[in-house]
């Protein structure tokens, strides 16, 4: 039976991580067909994120002593993990884990060993074939639209490759083709740098459908608009980064 690693990078998130794991372990992944290891990485957290963590007996957790961004924390997730895949899951309940069902369905039913994106875009209206407003997505902001139009649009001109929601929290990765990326960035950047490395070394990105319940700023909401910059340089970066260098 193949394993799935889930990795929850955390910082400050004594208000939700422990709702999130409650809700992690309840979803039934074994009955299609997968077993599930819980890895929280605590960024370097002042509060009692570790402390709650440790209440749980079948999460393994890991501590950063200083925090240095989301990627580092998924970085060594990816290095601890066991399992035959990789989950990278937020550590706040704006992702709802029932979704994993369908993104490890969607696993099960790839030819060739892919990654799965869960698209909070895809759903509602499509023209061509492609969604462009949010389906499953309670947060049907302009801005929210808007920047994951461009980086799909970025995405589509340096790599030929439409996706699109580039920005999700949710995604799944075949673990050995992580683990072979020398993973460089720290910040919410990774995500973009392992997509491009993915597109470039030809495996498949398939986006399946996710429901998403945003949360503000006042509640813990870390990511900002400028990540939206430092996403689109990320990808330019690594367009053009030797694949000696992966």
């Amino acid at each position: 039976m193949p394993k799935v690693s889930i990795i929850i990078p955390a910082y400050n998130e004594e208000a939700f991580i422990g709702k999130l794991l409650e809700c992690i372990l309840q979803v039934d992944i074994r009955s299609i067909g997968f077993e599930r290891e819980v890895i929280v990485v605590d960024n370097g957290s002042h509060d009692r994120t570790s402390e709650i963590v440790k209440q749980f007996a079948e999460v393994c957790l890991f501590r950063i002593e200083v925090n240095k961004g989301k990627g580092d924390g998924v970085r060594l997730g990816i290095r601890k993990a066991t399992g035959d895949y990789i989950l990278i899951q937020d550590s706040d309940l704006e992702y709802d884990p029932h979704d994993y069902i369908p993104m490890l369905k969607a696993v099960l039913s790839a030819k060739t060993p892919a990654a799965i994106y869960g698209s909070r875009i895809l759903g509602e209206i499509e023209v061509n074939g492609r969604s462009f407003f949010p389906g499953k997505n309670k947060d049907k902001s302009v801005a929210t639209w808007v920047a994951n139009f461009i980086l799909s649009l970025w995405a589509k001109v340096l790599f030929g490759q439409w996706i699109t929601d580039t920005l999700t929290g949710y995604k799944i990765y075949p673990t050995n083709i992580l683990q072979d990326f020398n993973i460089k960035t720290t910040g919410f950047e990774t995500d973009h740098e392992i997509t491009a490395k993915l597109i470039l070394s030809g495996v498949s990105i398939i986006e399946v459908p996710v429901s998403y319940s945003p949360r503000t700023v006042q509640e813990g909401k870390k990511i900002r608009c400028s990540d939206f910059f430092v996403a689109l340089l990320t990808f330019l970066r690594f367009r053009f980064t030797p694949r000696k260098n992966f």
